[in-house]
């Protein structure tokens, strides 16, 4: 006889911790990002964290949502115990204090 099995539905994604995401923004706001623009549509990513990327209408918008990026892999990162890259700007920063 056959019987038909219920398809398997998805997990729901782990939600970031607001503690993490908290812990996350004064890092992620000190990356480096690029723009470019693109179709009349502006796309970023960030220096430190490529993988980080996003998109907008706008420049403000775009910056914005490439933040959002950095700060979720951020959180993520802190969550699972991960390395955070340095913020280049604090590389630079240590480099001219010891030079």
């Amino acid at each position: 006889m056959f019987t038909s099995k219920k398809p398997k539905t998805p997990p729901e994604p782990r939600r970031l911790s607001q503690r993490s995401l908290e812990r996350a923004r004064p890092i992620a706001a000190r990356y480096r990002i690029v723009l470019w623009r693109e179709d009349g549509e502006w796309y970023g990513q960030g220096v430190e964290e490529p993988g980080a990327m996003g998109d907008g209408r706008t420049v403000t918008q775009c910056v914005r949502n490439v933040r959002e990026s950095l700060c979720a892999v951020v959180a993520s990162n802190l969550e699972h115990g991960e390395p955070i890259v340095t913020p280049i700007v604090d590389e630079e920063r240590r480099r001219r204090r010891a030079g």
